[in-house]
């Protein structure tokens, strides 16, 4: 089993699928801007494709990552 790190998506079965549900989500945990309150959350491949359009289509609200922390990435 893949070690979970906050941020990292990582592809998970939908174990007890109901018709028409997605066979696969995207897992992850999350946490506030504070590093507190870590929470799962499971995303379809439309969900990420529709955030992955909007950060292009917005680019001066991404943030940057800075050479530390690239670096321990």
């Amino acid at each position: 089993m893949a070690k979970v790190k906050n941020g990292r998506l990582f592809k998970v079965e939908n174990k007890d699928r109901k018709f028409g549900a997605n066979e696969f989500y995207a897992f992850t945990i999350l946490e506030d801007a504070d590093g507190n309150n870590e929470t799962p959350h499971l995303f379809t491949t439309a969900q990420l494709e529709d955030a992955r359009i909007r950060a292009e289509k917005n680019p001066e609200d991404l943030l940057k990552k800075d050479r530390f922390t690239d670096w321990f990435d």
